[in-house]
């Protein structure tokens, strides 16, 4: 755990911090206008009272490091940066609904092009993200019919056979003919402009090539082509709205109950990709995560669905400076395109709630009993062992059905026991309430086994309930006993009816959490010293950030904060 004395020689400029933990491994990175106090308010008690993440970064804390930089610009572009890289588990991270693949360009002198799911590890320039991986597959095989870049990862310092793309005319071959570097490069510069959403320009020149070989009587040629153009259409549907045509915007839609965002990439006329991506937060930290830190093509305009003007001038400084030229609403630029996103918005956030049709397959994949139509979650909440409490949520037919959540105080646990705790929910839940269908933890194999243990205590065996968990390391899914842990891909509909329950059991403990020391904060020994109210109480909690600091200091020093000398005394002389 940190102390304040690594406030000593921090300087009070522009800079970047980063808290590591004992294996020196960041675990939460930030930038700051003036880094002493920006760091100094991690140690104020009534910020960690607040606030459950930044007392947990710094009791997980062992070190702490920082970067100074020239100015505010610098340290966004730095902290996103490292936070791309590192991903430290205290910063909020945008997730992708799905996993979602990009085109890269490589950076050499035959470059290559390539589907990736990341762009980690890869010196190349980046397109997308795109829809899915056939869309990608797709657009690889138009740019091999018409510009012949290279697709394979064949080394080119020696000649060698070349593959059939070469027979077929799809490729440059640099591989096994000597390749003209500009006129490949001149391929490549065409590709780039293609990805970059010059759609019309590719869909002409295939449709005269067409006209072409059908003159010269060459019909199989002809209907090769006439089959790539309809592939072309397929791929980017143009919007009808006569003021896109030749723009490239992105339009941004959130959710105002779930946490889902919706983004539909434009480019000259042409919906290139339609996105989805899962944030807490607001719109403002999607902009932030998409572009800063994502790094991703940043455009001439952002149109945003009920626009609020709430994105921070930093970010709008960077955006700016990069290439974007306006932020708008949605709506009062066209309405048949808030119609679209609005659409749009409405089907992923059914996809994402209304889980219903994916209950068939968890029967089959999670072995259940039967099907899941009622499941109830649970998940422990403590800040140190102090404030112990549990959630339940329920889900009935794949949705949440929040009038049968509940809450459960545990202030018999004095320690962090979440076995212990889990335990005694099941007892108090179970005791009364009949069992669900499925009963879901958040936690691991020793969380789940707590759970299965509590149940028989009780009289109930796993012939009578089926019990889950998801561990978070990697979104594993574990069972009780000796069944062996389940890994699903990322997207997987299983999965992410998973994932929602384990967010929301989540998101609906740590709010009851903060709500019960909030309450609790308000009664201390403070309030048994005369002369000292709310105000007063804030003010030395605010400034030495605990009792423990408050009975440490001279009256002096009591008196500087609250500027009334006998009151001072008084506390001095109840704390010795």
């Amino acid at each position: 755990m940190l102390d304040r004395k690594v406030l000593k020689n921090i300087p009070n400029e522009p800079g970047v911090y980063i808290f590591k933990d004992k294996n020196s491994k960041p675990i939460y990175i930030g930038k700051a206008k003036k880094l002493k106090n920006r760091i100094a308010s991690y140690f104020n008690k009534s910020n960690q009272d607040k606030n459950e993440k930044v007392k947990k970064i710094v009791e997980d804390a062992e070190f702490l490091d920082y970067i100074v930089v020239r100015n505010e610009d610098e340290s966004l572009i730095l902290e996103s940066n490292l936070i791309f890289t590192h991903k430290p588990k205290y910063n909020i991270l945008l997730k992708d609904a799905r996993v979602y693949p990009y085109i890269a360009i490589t950076k050499e002198d035959f470059p290559q092009i390539k589907l990736v799911r990341t762009k980690k590890g890869e010196k190349a320039e980046f397109y997308g993200p795109y829809s899915n991986v056939g869309m990608v597959r797709g657009i690889i095989e138009i740019i091999q019919w018409v510009y012949k870049v290279r697709t394979c990862e064949r080394k080119l310092d020696r000649k060698s056979k070349p593959c059939f793309l070469f027979h077929l005319g799809k490729c440059f071959a640099p591989c096994y003919v000597e390749v003209d570097k500009k006129e490949y490069k001149k391929a490549v510069r065409k590709v780039k402009r293609f990805l970059k959403g010059n759609i019309k320009s590719i869909r002409k020149y295939i449709e005269e090539s067409m006209h072409q070989y059908a003159k010269l009587l060459n019909f199989e040629k002809a209907a090769q082509l006439r089959d790539l153009l309809f592939k072309l259409d397929r791929l980017f549907v143009p919007i009808g709205v006569e003021m896109v045509h030749n723009k490239n915007i992105d339009i941004i839609a959130k959710d105002k109950e779930y946490p889902v965002v919706v983004a539909l990439i434009i480019r000259q006329g042409y919906v290139i990709s339609k996105l989805t991506f899962t944030i807490d937060e607001n719109i403002n930290e999607f902009i932030h995560q998409y572009y800063v830190i994502r790094k991703n093509i940043i455009p001439e305009e952002i149109w945003i669905k009920d626009f609020e003007n709430n994105i921070d001038d930093e970010i709008i400084h960077f955006l700016t400076k990069n290439g974007l030229k306006d932020i708008k609403d949605l709506k009062s630029e066209s309405e048949e395109l808030y119609t679209i996103t609005t659409r749009n918005l409405t089907e992923e956030v059914k996809k994402q709630t209304d889980l219903g049709n994916v209950l068939k397959q968890a029967k089959e994949i999670l072995s259940l009993k039967k099907l899941p139509y009622r499941i109830e979650g649970i998940d422990i909440s403590h800040l140190q062992g102090m404030y112990t409490v549990a959630s339940l949520i329920t889900f009935e037919n794949g949705k949440p059905k929040k009038e049968d959540y509940r809450r459960y105080r545990l202030d018999e646990f004095k320690e962090p026991n979440d076995f212990e705790s889990i335990k005694t929910v099941i007892k108090k839940r179970y005791t009364k309430h009949p069992l669900p269908d499925l009963l879901f933890i958040d936690g691991g194999k020793g969380q789940v086994n707590a759970a299965v243990e509590a149940l028989k205590e009780i009289g109930y065996t796993l012939d009578d309930i089926d019990v889950v968990g998801i561990a978070k390391e990697d979104e594993r899914i574990v069972f009780p006993g000796e069944i062996e842990d389940l890994h699903l891909s990322l997207d997987h509909p299983v999965l992410r009816m998973l994932i929602f329950m384990r967010d929301e059991t989540h998101r609906f403990a740590i709010t009851f959490n903060r709500k019960l020391r909030a309450k609790r904060f308000e009664k201390s020994r403070l309030d048994d010293i005369p002369g000292i109210g709310p105000k007063r109480k804030k003010l030395l909690i605010n400034h030495f950030g605990s009792l423990e600091e408050i009975s440490k200091a001279s009256w002096e020093e009591i008196n500087e904060v609250i500027k009334n000398e006998k009151v001072a005394k008084k506390i001095k002389e109840f704390f010795d």
